[in-house]
Parts: C-alpha cells; sequence; structure tokens
C-alpha cells in the first residue's frame, strides 16, 4: 500500500530501479490518480526534502547502527504520511483499489507459476494442493505481520525471514529429494538468466 502512496520518488537506492523505469511508473501513478499541479509540485518538494534528510543522515558518524536505522525508519514513516496528507479521499480510494488489482495480478501470477512448477518438477495434484495452502498461510501470516502496530520494521523483518525460513522447511516436508534438487537447479539457471538481462 505505501509503495502506492509514495507516488514520486523514494528508495531508488533499496530497490534498486532504474532511473528511467522509477521516472515512468511516477509519472503514470500521477496520471491514473489526476494530481493537480499543486500536488505534484507539493509531492516535489517532499521529495527534494527527504533525499536531503537521507544524505545527512548517510553523512553520520557520530550515530550507532541501531540510531541509525531508528531515524532512517522514522524519516521514511514521516514522509509516507506526509505523502499520503496529499491526497484526496477518491486518490485514496483509487489507491486501494489499484492495491486490489495488484494483489489479484498477483495471485493469478503465483497460480501460473504453481502450474510451471509442477510440470518442471512432475509434482502430484496432492503436493500442488500443499503448496497453495502454504502459500495461502504464508501471506495471511504476512500480512498480520506488516499490519502489527506494536513491532517496528526491524522486529517486522526479523518475524518475516522467520516465516521464510519455516516456508523453505516445509516445503522439503512436501516436494521428494529429487524435485527439490531439481527445483535448486532451476533455481540457478534462472538467477544466471537475469544476471545475463541486467
Amino acid at each position: 500500500m505505501v509503495a502506492l502512496v509514495t507516488l514520486f520518488v523514494v528508495h531508488a537506492q533499496e530497490k534498486k530501479v532504474p532511473h528511467e523505469r522509477k521516472e515512468f511508473h511516477d509519472k503514470m501513478m500521477a496520471e491514473k490518480l489526476k494530481l493537480s499541479e499543486e500536488q505534484k509540485q507539493k509531492a516535489k518538494t517532499l521529495n527534494e526534502d527527504f533525499r536531503k534528510k537521507m544524505t545527512e543522515l548517510r553523512k553520520k558518524e557520530d550515530i550507532t547502527v541501531k540510531e541509525w536505522k531508528s531515524q532512517k525508519m522514522e524519516l521514511n514513516k514521516r514522509y509516507r504520511e506526509d505523502m499520503k496528507s496529499l491526497l484526496t479521499k477518491d486518490q485514496k480510494e483509487q489507491i486501494e483499489k489499484l492495491k486490489l488489482e495488484k494483489r489479484k495480478i498477483a495471485e493469478i501470477d503465483a497460480d501460473a507459476r504453481l502450474q510451471k512448477m509442477k510440470l518442471r518438477l512432475d509434482l502430484t495434484n496432492d503436493q500442488v494442493e500443499k503448496l497453495k495452502k502454504q502459500r495461502t498461510e504464508t501471506a495471511e501470516k504476512m500480512k498480520a505481520i506488516q499490519e502489527n502496530k506494536s513491532l517496528d520494521m526491524q522486529k517486522k523483518r526479523a518475524e518475516m525471514k522467520t516465516l521464510m525460513e519455516k516456508r523453505k522447511e516445509n516445503t522439503k516436508s512436501i516436494l521428494t529429494e529429487e524435485q527439490m534438487k531439481k527445483m535448486q537447479e532451476l533455481k540457478k539457471t534462472m538467477h544466471k538468466k537475469r544476471r545475463v538481462l541486467s
């Protein structure tokens, strides 16, 4: 949700999105949400201010890693709130609609990946159903972690990591040793292809 709300920039350093693609995404979001010129200008000012503060924070050498992370999270939180406050009620509703569409597309993609996996690893229908159930349960747990306001970003990341490790172990119990080996080989091949394309 927040990724959609932060219309214009942010975290190019974290997401490593090429500048041109990011600019195109920002322009598309501005068009979809029908931002006024005033909103665009305010968003631009917020972006510049955010970048400046992040640059200043990176230069700080007299603070601990924990303090640095805490200040970074606070800056991000404030930035997201400021960006969200620029939007009208209709624009916020439009974001909810876009989020729902994105979720449905992700579900379709996940089902397609599972079908490819079934073919490539020669999975049984029972294995497919177990993997599907695991995916649904993991998604629900991830959502619960993300929505848990009592956890800060670091704790959320730690819980997500634990959840992913459990998922990996559970996958091992669903697949045979031979299927696991084949899956690892496929992952290596895909990783090599991505490196060549990037």
